[in-house]
């Protein structure tokens, strides 16, 4: 049995039968499960998932008593500190992140924009969607809300993100255009963003990783632990 998708399209098994926990009645469970299973790697504290959900610690400690009791996730204690990451195990991702975006209509566009990165800007790193397209939220006003990790020259890897971003602005999807907004940053670059890099992480969708974009994540989202 599985869970209902985090991201869509990717899933963690639920054993049967099925423990008697309060699992799915935190509201903090699906953006808890959404940090997690988009860093599988990744050992999160308490007060890490506080800031990352904006949820109370308290809350965040007793969702993780049930997703324990359940398997989804395995903890550690450090010292003091409980760390939490996503059972890898019982955890499955499909190999398209893109069918991962929650709503529909915003496939085709996303995909025409990770293709037009590849092709154009030398150096990634990594692609993260972020904002209300990440989280299945968006309207027809919506922007598609791009981070781009770029290995070196930020500066000129932005310009020629600006100027593909104009281009796919003018073209249609389905009858449809659609605004792009993409952030380019070097590793460098991008720690001077503090909170607002873990904001982008927590809620975001990666669509391309790499060790680099990996260990920044972690970085932002640990508080550099």
């Amino acid at each position: 049995m599985e869970s209902e998708s985090i991201h869509r399209g990717a899933s963690v098994e639920l054993p049967v039968p099925v423990p008697s926990t309060d699992l799915f009645s935190h509201t903090c469970t699906d953006e808890i499960l959404a940090v997690l299973v988009d860093n599988p790697y990744t050992a999160f504290g308490i007060r890490e998932l506080s800031r990352a959900t904006d949820h109370p610690h308290r809350s965040i400690s007793s969702a993780i008593d049930d997703l324990e009791a359940v398997g989804f996730v395995d903890t550690e204690h450090a010292g003091r500190k409980r760390l939490v990451r996503i059972n890898r195990s019982r955890l499955s991702k499909p190999d398209d992140p893109i069918v991962q975006i929650p709503q529909d209509e915003f496939h085709a566009p996303v995909r025409e924009l990770v293709a037009r990165l590849t092709d154009d800007v030398d150096g990634i790193d990594g692609i993260v969607l972020f904002g209300s397209v990440a989280r299945g939220n968006a309207d027809r006003r919506s922007d598609i809300d791009c981070f781009v990790l770029v290995d070196d020259a930020q500066a000129t890897a932005q310009q020629t993100v600006d100027e593909l971003t104009a281009e796919l602005n003018e073209e249609s999807f389905d009858g449809d255009r659609y605004k792009f907004h993409v952030l380019v940053e070097s590793v460098e670059s991008a720690r001077r963003y503090g909170d607002r890099l873990r904001e982008i992480f927590a809620t975001g969708l990666t669509l391309d990783e790499t060790e680099t974009l990996t260990q920044l994540k972690a970085e932002a989202l640990t508080n550099g632990r």
